[in-house]
């Protein structure tokens, strides 16, 4: 296995924000506007940004590593709804909106770091600063988008098909997800995902992920 990278603390994880949100338009003005807000949190494998059950308070962006977003069942078991890795937006959109006790759970699948805006200060500078209110109506329309994708695989593709979609989505991060997630994420038994997986032959080369976490809901 590669050596890992060092994670980015402090400036440096502040500056992978900036750059990415100056990808998205947003001028040195727009985003000294939220910076004395931001902040920089590095996770342990295991570790989570959000938890079912409490208040999602914050959005950001992933910088390093790979987080893991699922729905924890009554019955133990875990649906996982996606996966995020760096440069991907983070946060539970609806959960945010809704102002109510989270549904979902956001761990690190790997030793990450994130930087974390929180949503209450993204929804004031969205009201008087149109660039933010421009950046907030492109993401919504990504993750609904997204979210039709989603559904449409889950619906409408059998477990090859919504395998295939996995690996062309998230390619640069299936080495470090283990396999009961992935299954999980198809739908199926990891067993049914062997079988899969030994049908579909070997993995794409790594790329940058497509993942649904940088327009999530």
């Amino acid at each position: 296995m590669a050596p890992r990278a060092p994670r980015p603390q402090g400036p440096d994880a502040a500056a992978a924000l900036a750059a990415h949100l100056r990808a998205e338009g947003l001028s040195d003005a727009d985003r000294a506007l939220l910076a004395p807000t931001t902040r920089v949190r590095a996770l342990a494998r295991g570790e989570a940004v959000l938890r079912a059950g409490d208040r999602a308070v914050d959005a950001g962006v992933v910088v390093t590593g790979a987080l893991r977003e699922f729905y924890p069942l009554a019955d133990g078991r875990e649906v996982t709804r996606g996966f995020a890795g760096p440069g991907t937006y983070l946060g539970s959109l609806s959960d945010l909106l809704a102002d109510a006790p989270a549904r979902s759970t956001i761990e690190a699948v790997v030793a990450s770091t994130v930087a974390l805006i929180p949503w209450a200060a993204i929804r004031a500078a969205a009201a008087t600063h149109p660039a933010w209110a421009a950046l907030i109506h492109r993401v919504v329309e990504r993750l609904y988008l997204a979210k039709a994708e989603r559904e449409y695989e889950l619906l409408a593709l059998d477990a090859a098909a919504r395998y295939d979609r996995f690996r062309a989505r998230y390619a640069a991060l299936e080495p470090v997800l283990s396999q009961r997630h992935v299954a999980s994420y198809v739908g199926i038994t990891p067993e049914h995902l062997s079988r899969v997986r030994r049908a579909s032959g070997p993995r794409p080369p790594p790329g940058r992920p497509r993942s649904p976490a940088r327009t999530r809901r």
